[in-house]
């Protein structure tokens, strides 16, 4: 929730010798927004998970001999580098945080109140009343974190993929000779030839991932931020070209563009004899794949430079495929400009009519609408706005009910 904004103050001028000193009561100050920003030092949204909360500080009241009210300071939220921000209520995407420092406005900060001096006119030269601050906007969303990697590694559970990015990398997967070892992607630093790439241990696909089997889309969505799949092959099993079937099967209808990524086939487990066999078996068929294949041991190390060295060309040659197309549009950043003149009238199902616009509202929730001047200032506004001729439209006349910004309050010609 962003900050509310600070209070208009009620102040005459006192002076010696100023027996008579006019209004000078001074603005409030503007409630603070909310922001999100992507952070590369952060890697996951677990200091979010408590569904807490988060509140904007509001603006300080407005003060004697016109002194304005501090404007609140905006409330940062950082999360990683990848994150998803929808609304909750309609989830529309709001904004993708795909670069390091993108920040998105997802709550503005409710605007000041006026003092008693901004309501000064030759007809009321001293208004006994001033504005209050107007509440700042509240918003429900839910984030989710796409991994961002460059090069993901896929294949069925135990195909031997944390075994290799811990030979590629520093990193350290969780390794055990049973499915679903990992559960979450692990990330690691690739070292090729003075270059450098990113490589995700993406969780074992199963049958049926592409409809939600075995946590399938949990893990189906981190692949859409890697530009070239290395697609791991357990060839100790009977039937591996099946298993490559069954995967990219998966791939297609998830969709997403996962299908159209570039692959590289990475026959592993060949320090068994029984798996070499079958390499050398199948290779007229790997070869009708279309997809460039190399035999590795991840246990041995055997092949895996050469297969990381292949990984990195894919990659370069997607970036520059990517940086000579046409530039994906990254959704607006801050919300649209408000257009305050901008109002409508109609009749609710209760039969009352409802005035309805950002400046009618604000006015509505921010006027003491009980008492005599701030409701005659309300009026005033309305009528410069053109609403009154809207009103005799539909037929309102002087007393009738009307509903303003949730406030209902009788009209007055």
């Amino acid at each position: 929730m962003a900050g509310r904004g600070g209070d208009g103050a009620v102040s005459f001028h006192r002076e010696k010798f100023v027996p008579r000193g006019g209004p000078d009561g001074g603005d409030g100050g503007r409630g603070g927004d909310i922001l999100i920003r992507a952070d590369r030092r952060r890697s996951t949204l677990d200091e979010y998970a408590d569904r807490r909360l988060q509140r904007a500080e509001s603006g300080a009241a407005g003060g004697v001999n016109q002194r304005k009210g501090a404007s609140a300071p905006h409330l940062t939220l950082l999360v990683p580098v990848g994150t998803l921000v929808h609304d909750l209520a309609t989830d529309e995407l709001v904004a993708d945080l795909a670069v390091d420092g993108a920040t998105v406005v997802v709550a503005r900060g409710g605007r000041s109140g006026r003092g008693n001096k901004r309501f000064a006119s030759s007809t009321r030269q001293a208004p006994r009343f001033a504005q209050r601050g107007a509440p700042g906007q509240e918003r429900h969303l839910r984030l989710e974190l796409k991994l961002l990697a460059d090069v993901g590694l896929v294949g069925l559970p135990n195909a031997g993929k944390s075994t290799l990015l811990t030979v590629w990398s520093r990193a350290r997967p969780k390794i055990a000779p049973y499915p679903f070892t990992t559960l979450e992607p692990e990330l690691g630093v690739v070292h090729v030839a003075g270059d450098t790439f990113v490589a995700a241990d993406m969780p074992g696909l199963i049958e049926g991932a592409s409809e939600g089997v075995g946590l399938g889309h949990e893990f189906l969505k981190h692949i859409e931020r890697t530009r070239v799949l290395v697609h791991l092959l357990d060839m100790t099993r009977e039937e591996p070209l099946a298993d490559f079937a069954l995967i990219n099967g998966e791939l297609e209808a998830f969709g997403h563009g996962l299908a159209e990524k570039p692959q590289i086939v990475a026959l592993n487990k060949i320090d068994d004899e029984d798996a070499r066999a079958r390499v050398e078996l199948l290779a007229d068929d790997l070869g009708a794949l279309g997809v460039p294949w190399y035999a590795i041991s991840a246990v041995t190390g055997e092949g895996t430079q050469e297969l990381a060295a292949a990984a990195l060309t894919a990659l370069r040659q997607a970036q520059a495929e990517e940086a000579s197309a046409q530039a994906e549009i990254i959704p607006v950043l801050q919300p649209e400009p408000v257009r305050r003149g901008r109002y409508e009238t109609y009749v609710d199902e209760d039969g009352v009519v409802v005035l309805d616009g950002p400046t009618p509202n604000w006015l509505a929730q921010t006027l003491d609408l009980h008492d005599r001047e701030p409701r005659e200032e309300f009026f005033s506004r309305l009528r410069r706005m053109g609403v009154a001729r809207a009103m005799r439209r539909l037929g309102v006349v002087e007393g009738d009910l009307i509903r303003v910004g949730g406030v209902e309050v009788k009209w007055q010609e």
